[in-house]
């Protein structure tokens, strides 16, 4: 003898499936705030200050292994 199962239960599933998702609200995140010109230069002496140091440190470092002979 099998187990019947409920209908009900195969109904509450495909009920569920049909319901739509709710979609996140994006009203309530802030949006970016933009720069203005001083700070946009002054990120950009930031980085390029950053590139030259590794690059710097880069070197030093191959230079370091080829005097290891690796």
């Amino acid at each position: 003898m099998e187990a019947v199962r409920p209908k009900r239960a195969k109904w509450r599933t495909l009920k569920f499936k049909r319901r739509p998702r709710k979609l996140s609200k994006r009203s309530g995140t802030p949006q970016p705030e933009t720069m203005n010109d001083n700070e946009a230069e002054q990120i950009d002496r930031l980085l390029l200050s950053s590139l030259r140091f590794w690059e710097v440190e880069r070197d030093l470092i191959e230079e370091r292994l080829q005097a290891r002979g690796c």
